[in-house]
């Protein structure tokens, strides 16, 4: 019988890599979501998209009925009106975890982040910390999943910092030293994939990150030799910097600012063996961030994807 998935939070960014390669695996995928109507070209791929809401739990019973495998991918970069950090995170973790509990859903897989728990001052952080404790309490058969930055076409990261490499020949740099392991996002996507139905997987936490460790500097000048821009950078201080991030207008968030004080890497094996190889940032960036014509885009990184797979 075809495994029927349910993701939650489904149609940003990695849902839509997850969902797609689920599709691929032969699935049958239904996305949960706030605003379904936004997401209808996923119909195209055979996608059940439903109307659900974690923060007060609405929609979950009907979207996740009958689901063999539920993924929870909700997470805010912002708060934003009534969705705040505890909400989104926690709240909305309690949420899912209740009905899958009184579903019986057989399998949950849980997105978190690299670091979650362990950065005290800053609330998206420390949310993501307690969203993991409310799944290890739960009686589920659970995964947690903790991402280091997550990049590929359509990311939030490289696109950010190219939209803002047009403005002038000077780009300033908040915390320049600060590392991180960026992870493509449809190794990402794979890893959540060859999950649905393992039990060796089960009551265990992957983290997963790129091959290489770079600070944010040397990710900016890789972007920028990406674009074939020249930019002079220049480094902010750290005391200007959270000025700036306390600002009405901020360029980062005052959380934002408090999480890259601290490297985003891990300490040990970088990608799960178990999972294949994960794909270096030097070859996947060329082949989106200059804004190929998505027909090229998808053959580049199906191609790149297959050579990846074992």
């Amino acid at each position: 019988m075809t495994k029927q998935v349910c993701i939650i939070g489904g149609s940003g960014f990695v849902g839509r890599a997850i969902a797609r390669q689920c599709v691929d695996a032969g699935y049958r995928v239904t996305v949960a979501c706030r605003h379904p109507e936004k997401a209808r070209d996923m119909l195209v791929d055979g996608i059940r998209l439903m109307k659900a809401d974690i923060a007060d739990g609405k929609g979950l019973d009907d979207a996740m009925a009958g689901a063999d495998c539920v993924i929870n991918l909700v997470g805010l970069l912002a708060p934003a009106g009534r969705y705040t950090f505890e909400s989104a995170h926690v709240l909305g973790t309690e949420h899912i975890i209740e009905t899958a509990q009184r579903l019986d859903i057989p399998q949950y897989l849980h997105m978190s982040a690299l670091g979650a728990g362990l950065v005290a001052d800053s609330i998206y952080a420390s949310t993501k910390g307690e969203a993991e404790s409310r799944v290890h309490e739960s009686s589920l058969n659970w995964t947690i999943v903790r991402p280091s930055v997550i990049y590929g076409y359509g990311d939030s990261f490289f696109n950010k910092f190219k939209m803002l490499s047009k403005f002038g020949p000077v780009f300033p740099v908040i915390a320049a030293g600060t590392k991180f392991q960026p992870v493509w996002v449809d190794d990402v996507a794979r890893v959540f994939v060859q999950s649905i139905g393992n039990r060796h997987v089960t009551h265990k936490t992957f983290e997963l990150a790129g091959p290489d460790v770079f600070t944010f500097e040397q990710l900016l000048h890789l972007l920028m030799e990406s674009l074939g821009r020249q930019r002079i950078f220049v480094r902010v201080p750290d005391a200007i910097a959270k000025l700036l991030a306390a600002s009405p207008l901020p360029m980062i968030t005052l959380d934002q600012y408090r999480l890259l004080q601290h490297d985003n890497v891990v300490k040990g094996e970088a990608f799960p063996a178990q999972f294949g190889q994960a794909a270096s940032v030097e070859k996947v960036l060329p082949t989106y961030i200059c804004g190929l014509q998505p027909s090229r885009i998808q053959h580049k990184l199906s191609a790149l994807r297959q050579s990846y797979r074992h």
